[in-house]
């Protein structure tokens, strides 16, 4: 796990160093610099369920909202877009759409592996899931 956290921490850190020619700077600086936020998180094996969570929620509704609606047209549009940059809003769109599924699919893996080690960073665990008027 800490290869794989080690890995998407440089490369979330390496995607929003790249953001700053975008006109929405601060949304994608933010996207990326939580995602690496939890990678380094998990590299110290911390995880936050409950941060974890919201931003899987973030990250899978932002994709579903940016990505294309056919992927066969989207794919016909990044051919034609290789000699156009990123001129053409859809493709950039896409491209955003498929960052946000990375950051989601990563915080997902952290979210399930925190899961399971969730009783150890909650002090109290067990007391605090008891009923106190039993």
């Amino acid at each position: 796990m800490k290869i794989f956290s080690g890995l998407f921490f440089v490369l979330f850190i390496g995607f929003s160093l790249v953001q700053f020619n975008d006109s929405h700077v601060i949304l994608w600086l933010s996207v990326y610099l939580f995602s690496a936020y939890t990678s380094f998180c998990a590299f110290k094996n911390y995880f936050n369920p409950l941060l974890l969570t919201l931003m899987c929620i973030a990250y899978g509704l932002g994709a579903i909202f940016l990505f294309p609606t056919h992927v066969s047209e989207w794919l016909h549009v990044e051919e034609q877009a290789k000699s156009i940059d990123m001129t053409v809003p859809f493709v950039e769109e896409a491209r955003e759409s498929m960052g946000l599924i990375i950051c989601f699919l990563v915080n997902l893996v952290y979210l399930i592996k925190g899961h399971k080690g969730a009783k150890a960073i909650i002090p109290n665990y067990e007391k605090a899931t008891e009923k106190p008027f039993d």
